[in-house]
């Protein structure tokens, strides 16, 4: 493969950040097919000391993420630091939701390959989310892993559905409307529909324009007969208001509201051009760690 990845595409580093106490820092990264981002955070002060984010153009599955993320990394900010933790978010639609009732950890596979199928070579593993009492179970690609281990000691896996699902969970159980959650990252769409204290619905979607992700909102408002101008409707990620993307889904959803990344969470400064709802994954890593 071709490597032509130079410089991050935003790049915010506090002035406060003190190299000298990495050790006492997490590093939080997303690996995506089409991008990376990578978020330094204090957990015991609540702070958040830099973020930044490389895209990874014309790139055809997650499998081929590593030789790209390498490139980039190893040239970064965030390389030859030690840090006391790094959590690695695997964001792909190669993952799937099991109730703990029916998970059988030896069978975690079977169920994957059940409702996705796999395109590489991969590692497979389950994250319990408590809030739903259920496992994601999700591939890793073996090319990936092995070249994580090459550049870290040590990192713990995350699915972005885990962390999604724990977050909204956490913020939304208790509230008595319905309410629909829209995730949006780098030509992909989660969508999540919480009612009754419930996650009732959760899938993501890949997309290629504009009204792909208008036709799969309404897709699941019609199938869950839920009404576009009462439903409340909640997006967060990589979404500005001024986007194409958001214009046109106020022409259909008029309750429309953007959700802060992180409300337990601060940042240290320098941050004030990045919209609220940027990052929301690696920013809520925190709170699966």
């Amino acid at each position: 493969m071709e490597v032509n990845i130079t410089k991050p595409v935003l790049s915010v580093i506090d002035d406060n950040y003190d190299k000298s106490l990495s050790l006492s820092y997490h590093l939080v990264i997303n690996i995506s097919r089409n991008s990376a981002s990578c978020c330094i955070t204090d957990i015991n002060k609540s702070l958040f000391y830099a973020v930044e984010h490389v895209d990874f153009m014309n790139n055809a599955e997650i499998s081929e993420s590593v030789e790209l993320f390498e490139d980039y990394f190893n040239s970064s900010f965030f390389a030859k630091q030690k840090y006391k933790a790094v959590d690695i978010i695997i964001s792909s639609e190669y993952y799937t939701i099991v109730p703990s009732a029916l998970y059988h950890k030896e069978a975690a596979k079977l169920y994957l390959e059940f409702s996705t199928s796999l395109k590489f070579e991969a590692e497979i593993h389950s994250f319990f989310v408590q809030s739903i009492e259920s496992y994601v179970i999700y591939a890793v690609p073996t090319a990936l892993c092995q070249g994580m281990k090459e550049i870290f000691s040590d990192y713990k896996l995350l699915p972005h559905a885990g962390v999604l699902i724990t977050e909204s969970m956490g913020r939304y159980k208790n509230s008595k409307e319905r309410i629909l959650l829209a995730h949006v990252q780098n030509a992909r769409l989660d969508l999540m529909v919480i009612e009754n204290h419930k996650m009732i619905f959760f899938n993501s979607f890949n997309y290629n324009t504009t009204e792909d992700v208008v036709y799969y909102t309404l897709l699941v408002c019609d199938t869950l007969k839920l009404n576009p101008e009462e439903i409340s409707f909640k997006i967060c990620g990589e979404i500005e208001k001024k986007s194409s993307v958001y214009v046109l889904l106020y022409k259909y959803i008029r309750n429309i509201d953007f959700i802060n990344s992180n409300q337990r969470f601060k940042y240290s400064g320098g941050y004030s051009h990045i919209p609220s709802h940027f990052f929301f994954n690696i920013i809520n890593a925190a709170a699966c760690v």
